[in-house]
């Protein structure tokens, strides 16, 4: 893992990336799932982070890790080719696909109703 500061080539730099690892639900991670890359959400910040995070796993989109151990297991799963990923970057890319709104609120929808 590399921490960085601010970047100018976002696109670039998460195309070269295999995963994000994702603390608020925000615009980076709306980012990477454009881009086709699974986001975990770990440690989120309170607030609209934490509501954010658990949200995106709820749709599907993403998922969470409440600790290193399910990080670790989480990025066992995502990062090499194979059926998790596959189904990660679809699901974050369907986002993107005709009516993105509709999905979102679809998405949502399916999901309150299970609760």
């Amino acid at each position: 893992m590399l921490p960085l500061g601010w970047v100018t080539d976002m696109p670039g730099l998460l195309h070269a990336a295999r995963a994000l690892i994702d603390n608020a639900a925000g615009q980076t991670a709306v980012q990477a799932l454009a881009a086709g890359l699974p986001v975990v959400g770990h440690r989120p910040i309170p607030g609209h982070g934490a509501d954010g995070v658990r949200r995106m796993a709820a749709l599907g989109v993403s998922e969470t890790a409440g600790d290193a151990a399910a990080l670790l297991g989480s990025l066992d799963r995502l990062l090499p080719d194979g059926p998790a990923r596959r189904e990660r970057v679809a699901a974050g890319r369907a986002l993107f696909r005709d009516d993105a709104l509709a999905r979102v609120l679809d998405l949502a929808a399916a999901t309150d109703a299970r609760r």
